[in-house]
Formats: structure tokens, C-alpha cells, sequence
């Protein structure tokens, strides 16, 4: 009877360091990532596509490096980016209205995932051509 009521107690042990999150490799989510954008008064984003996992930190640093102001803001893949304004960023994801030769530095947590833009909102920019693509993994 002891070896019983002693297996169960292991047993409750075990289970209880099992949803605590211990016993072997504990993970905090995934690693963050931090990427440096240009935007230019040819109205182009270099790198034009991206990539993150989903949940994990992302930081941009958006430079301007046109004399137009720019922006950096990040939409589901479904928005119509030649109407899309500022207040349709997700989670954050807004670099805000850059001035020529400024930068942005903003972070936020990568989405589910999914095939998301980044675009430009100030008026003929997109349509010329300032839309990037930001793919979210599993």
C-alpha cells in the first residue's frame, strides 16, 4: 500500500512540474526580430518583403531617405491600400509620418499567421508603387 500511495504522490509530482512549464526546454516564445526599412521618393520600400514569426517581437526602424514625408504602417492582406489611412494599423505597427532624412524606430508582436502589406498612406504613394509584403509563420 506504501509503494502505492508513494507512486501517486510521484505521480501528482510530476504532473504538477509538467503544467507548470518544467522539466526540460522551457521556451519564452519566439526570438525577436528587428529590421531596418528605407522608403524613397521613388516610392519604393527596400527590403519590400519581410518576415516574422507569429507572437514575436518585431521591431522596424523605418528611414526616410527621400524629401517627401513617408510612412511605414502594417494591414491585413485584404485592405485596399490605395484608401487605407494610418488608423488601420495593426497591433501597432506604425511608424507614423516620417520626414525626409528622419527615421522611426517602433515595435510591436508579429500577428497570426498569415500574408500581411506594409504601405505608405499618403495619397498616390502606394498606387506608385510603396507596398511591401510581411509574411507571418508558424
Amino acid at each position: 500500500m506504501k509503494h502505492l500511495i508513494r507512486l501517486a504522490v510521484l505521480l501528482l509530482v510530476a504532473a504538477a512540474v509538467v503544467a507548470c512549464g518544467g522539466g526540460g526546454n522551457s521556451s519564452s516564445g519566439p526570438a525577436p526580430v528587428s529590421f531596418t526599412v528605407t522608403g524613397d521618393d521613388s516610392f519604393v520600400y527596400s527590403p519590400n518583403q519581410l518576415s516574422a514569426p507569429t507572437g514575436a517581437q518585431v521591431t522596424v526602424t523605418f528611414r526616410n531617405i527621400g524629401g517627401l514625408d513617408h510612412n511605414w504602417i502594417l494591414v491585413g492582406n485584404d485592405v485596399d491600400v490605395l484608401t487605407v489611412t494610418e488608423t488601420a494599423a495593426l497591433a501597432g505597427a506604425n511608424a507614423g509620418m516620417v520626414t525626409g532624412g528622419s527615421e522611426s524606430t517602433f515595435s510591436f508582436f508579429a500577428p497570426a499567421a498569415g500574408n500581411y502589406k506594409f504601405v505608405c498612406t499618403v495619397a498616390g504613394h502606394a498606387a506608385g508603387g510603396m507596398v511591401g509584403t510581411f509574411t507571418v509563420t508558424e
